[in-house]
């Protein structure tokens, strides 16, 4: 699958659920490639400031410093989580339900899931986002893996629409059963 392929099935998930596109960015310290942002408001309670969220997916290149390991993908988590709360002003929403589509070249394995699943579930605790779905694509071997978290009340349903979506147009690897 091509990256503009890509763009617009991510267009096609994320515009109809309401999220907004804006451009991506690069940093240099730490290294990340942001290709493009999706957010969109949510309302969590009724207090003026305090009821907001926001809904943000990022789209990122895997940095070259990063591998995929737990410790590798939870600081790729954590730089994600850094540069969407940066570009999103905490008057916009406290919280942050987040979701990261990682494009990496290394090839997915049958064990990938489990070893996102682990880092979605590591603790984030000096971030104003909690992560909902970090997502794993290799447009060349056009094979997917991932993990969801699942969100209070449905507010974030980005991360479940993204994983059906996914699931129709890359491989997953899924373990065989242990009988």
């Amino acid at each position: 699958m091509l990256e503009d392929k890509l763009d617009e099935l991510l267009d096609s998930v994320l515009l109809e659920t309401g999220c907004s596109l804006e451009p991506g960015e690069e940093f240099r310290q730490p290294a990340l490639d942001v290709l493009r942002y999706y957010s969109r408001q949510v309302r969590v309670s009724w207090p003026p400031i305090v009821g907001k969220a926001q809904s943000v997916t990022v789209v990122v290149r895997q940095p070259v410093d990063i591998g995929f390991s737990e410790a590798g993908y939870g600081q790729l988590v954590t730089r994600a989580a850094m540069a969407a709360s940066g570009r999103f002003s905490p008057w916009r929403g406290l919280a942050i339900g987040l979701s990261v589509v990682v494009l990496t070249p290394e090839p997915i394995a049958p064990g990938d899931d489990e070893t996102l699943g682990r880092v979605l579930a590591g603790r984030y605790r000096r971030l104003r986002a909690v992560p909902f779905g970090l997502f794993r694509l290799n447009l060349g071997q056009e094979a997917a893996s991932f993990a969801l978290a699942t969100s209070a009340d449905a507010l974030f349903p980005e991360a479940e629409r993204l994983a059906d979506a996914f699931s129709e147009h890359f491989r997953r690897f899924v373990p065989f059963l242990e009988v």
